[in-house]
């Protein structure tokens, strides 16, 4: 058992200064000049997404659905689970090098699953494989069967839940058996909404008023309708700024954030630095970086910490990477390299650049 003594610790949304914590999962001791604990977290990320199409023209998600051109074929990818399993493990890595401790992954559900059934380290996981009408999603009750099959699997660090694409692109009967049986299995239930789109009255009226417990990604059309419509809401600027040009812009319209794309565009760290592009550095902003996402999502931030040798002033203005990151009090991430791997970051981004150039030679169009 070691013990991490901290200059400069943000942890409930409040700066504690020497702190120091006992780490169970270690035995010596360390010291860092600032650290945020849990670590970040991304609520929402598509470890499948290797390409997007060109940005800055849409008016909404379904528009850019329509007419984008991709050079890959998606469908085509995510039945290969092998393939889906590759880059949703190269994604939790570079997920977990940049102090990530808990990531949301959506898409395959075989892929996503398969691959942290093979890490040896990893963040935290919740599996939200994505409900959908066409060839390569999911069905609620193959979902359902999933969770059923693997309840070992869920134990606080790993979690399955359920993840409707949008209102459009999903039968309402998906969206209602969808929520019906996260309820049922006090899994997380999440859906796009409001991407450019104003959606929200009309997803009340889908689930007959009962928004209970729903988590919507995006929400920046009609921001102030999904608030009071009771929706917890996923904040994904830097895909939204990509696509549209606007995202989300008060820090009262959202709960946590969201890389989206973590192959295209980064990992959660990323979309930290633009948030506060958008919003300004503050300690707000980086609560809902970090807490956001273990609240939304139900998770216990126990030993969750990511630790810098650089002032948390730095670390607030997205300024700063992590040298260290401990999950469960266990150190998985020591001087930027992954315990069990020895893998550095330019290792992992080798690795990324060569399976993202598998998928396309497998699946391009």
């Amino acid at each position: 058992m070691g013990v991490v003594e901290v200059g400069e610790l943000f942890a409930g949304g409040r700066v504690l200064e020497r702190a120091r914590l006992v780490m169970p999962g270690v035995s010596e001791d360390f010291y860092f000049e600032s650290a945020v604990s849990p670590g970040f977290s991304d609520a929402h990320a598509h470890p499948q997404v290797v390409d997007v199409g060109e940005g800055g023209r849409w008016r909404n998600s379904y528009e850019w659905i329509e007419g984008r051109r991709l050079r890959v074929n998606e469908a085509s990818l995510r039945r290969d689970a092998e393939t889906s399993a590759e880059l949703a493990e190269v994604a939790l890595l570079l997920s977990l090098l940049d102090g990530v401790t808990l990531v949301a992954l959506t898409g395959s559900l075989e892929g996503n699953i398969e691959a942290v059934r093979r890490l040896k380290v990893a963040p935290r996981t919740v599996l939200l494989p994505t409900v959908m009408r066409g060839e390569g999603w999911s069905l609620p009750e193959s979902i359902y069967v999933k969770y059923v099959k693997n309840l070992s699997m869920w134990d606080g660090y790993y979690s399955l839940g359920f993840f409707v694409h949008s209102l459009r692109m999903a039968d309402r009967s998906m969206l209602r058996a969808s929520k019906r049986m996260a309820e049922r299995l006090g899994v997380p239930f999440a859906l796009h909404l409001s991407e450019g789109v104003d959606e929200a009255d009309e997803l009340v009226e889908a689930l007959e008023g009962d928004t209970r417990g729903v988590i919507a990604v995006h929400c920046f059309e009609g921001a102030e309708k999904c608030r009071r419509h009771g929706l917890r809401v996923v904040h994904c600027p830097t895909s939204n700024l990509y696509l549209y040009g606007r995202t989300l812009r008060g820090l009262e319209y959202f709960d946590s954030l969201g890389s989206d794309w973590p192959l295209v565009t980064g990992t959660l760290l990323k979309t930290y630095g633009d948030a506060v592009a958008v919003h300004g550095p503050s300690y707000r902003l980086l609560e809902r970086a970090t807490l956001g996402g273990y609240l939304l999502l139900g998770f216990k931030p126990e030993g969750d910490l990511a630790a810098f040798d650089e002032p948390l002033s730095r670390v607030v203005r997205g300024e700063a990477r992590p040298s260290h990151v401990f999950i469960g009090g266990r150190l998985l991430v020591r001087e930027g390299v992954i315990a069990g791997y020895e893998l550095g970051r330019d290792d992992v981004e080798r690795v990324k650049r060569e399976r993202v150039k598998r998928a396309f030679e497998k699946h391009g169009v």
